[in-house]
């Protein structure tokens, strides 16, 4: 059997000592290698201070003196009541608070719950917005605000306030983008001095209350009966207007009809007196020179003829005439000579 002596014991804790001290350090060394993801970033701090801000790769951390900066972050789960129906279950948010000690620096998605307000006409809605982001300098997330996404959330909520509190319920449901873009150009600069870079904002619902919705279906129908009435009206008014335009132009085309024949029958008229003249001038001239060889005149046999015609013509209207006529008359006289 072997005896130690008390300088070999001593000896003996001794290294057994160091040894556990070189093994605790050999395992917190192991300990202090990290790996750090695509996408992510690490915050190291030596002895409480910042130190340097860790990218992708392999990382060895000095062991008692480095720690990892974590980053605060509150999420929201959302999930409805398990006895009732999903359907007619109400939403209800849990809320989370974590520390990472990876910070993703990728572009994400902030949902937050609903948030009552009130508009400008005493209206209570309820709006739901959300912010698609990305950490772009991570140092400032961690250093510049203690908890981002509370900061994110209460920003977004009074900013809202503020602007939905000058428009009406009517501005606010017909304007969605221009609060989006008001929104984003007011919270942008507050973002990026925390190191969060805002690259949209967007208003997912906007829900008025139960009796206000009821309302608003009411003048949505009544609006909608209203613009079938006028339609139905310009129509008819239409119809009518086409019918009147149709009757003006069917009597002014049987207007120019008629007068095209009153024209063409007053040009026949005419054209067969012309025609008339102009036989009874051949015939006149035809009996001219025929009574020249007679030595009467051509105007006395016109004469006498129609002086024939006419007491022709009384006698047959008349039972008894009389005329009485001077014996010496030219009429007379041309009448003798035929």
């Amino acid at each position: 059997m072997v005896k130690f002596s008390k300088s070999d014991i001593s000896l003996i804790v001794l290294a057994a000592f160091v040894g556990f001290l070189v093994l605790l350090y050999i395992f917190r060394l192991i300990g202090k290698i990290i790996v750090v993801e695509q996408g992510t970033c690490v915050i190291v701090e030596r002895l409480g201070r910042f130190h340097r801000k860790l990218d992708h790769g392999i990382h060895v951390l000095v062991p008692f003196l480095d720690t990892i900066r974590p980053l605060l972050w509150r999420y929201t789960e959302t999930y409805y009541d398990s006895n009732i129906d999903v359907t007619q279950g109400k939403k209800n948010y849990k809320v989370f608070q974590k520390s990472y000690q990876r910070i993703d620096v990728r572009e994400s998605v902030m949902d937050f719950p609903l948030q009552s307000i009130i508009t400008r006409d005493n209206v209570k809605i309820k709006i739901h917005p959300m912010l698609i982001y990305k950490i772009v300098d991570p140092i400032r997330a961690v250093y510049e605000v203690y908890d981002l996404a509370l900061c994110v959330e209460k920003l977004v909520q009074t900013t809202l306030r503020s602007i939905i509190g000058d428009m009406g319920l009517d501005d606010t449901c017909a304007s969605r983008e221009e609060i989006n873009k008001i929104l984003s150009q007011k919270i942008s600069p507050v973002f990026l001095n925390w190191g969060f870079k805002l690259l949209k904002a967007e208003i997912l619902e906007i829900l008025p209350s139960r009796s206000i919705q009821v309302a608003m279906h009411k003048q949505i129908a009544a609006e909608r009966l209203r613009r079938a009435n006028i339609i139905s009206a310009e129509g008819f008014r239409e119809q009518t207007k086409t019918e009147a335009e149709g009757d003006s132009q069917a009597t002014i085309s049987i207007s120019k009809g008629t007068q095209q024949v009153s024209i063409i029958t007053a040009r026949a008229h005419a054209e067969s007196k012309i025609i008339q003249a102009q036989a009874e001038a051949e015939s006149i001239k035809i009996i001219g020179d025929a009574l020249q060889e007679y030595n009467i005149e051509p105007t006395q046999y016109i004469i006498g003829m129609k002086y024939i015609t006419t007491l022709l013509d009384m006698a047959k209207r008349a039972k008894v005439v009389s005329v009485q006529l001077p014996y010496q008359s030219n009429v007379m006289g041309a009448v003798k000579k035929l």
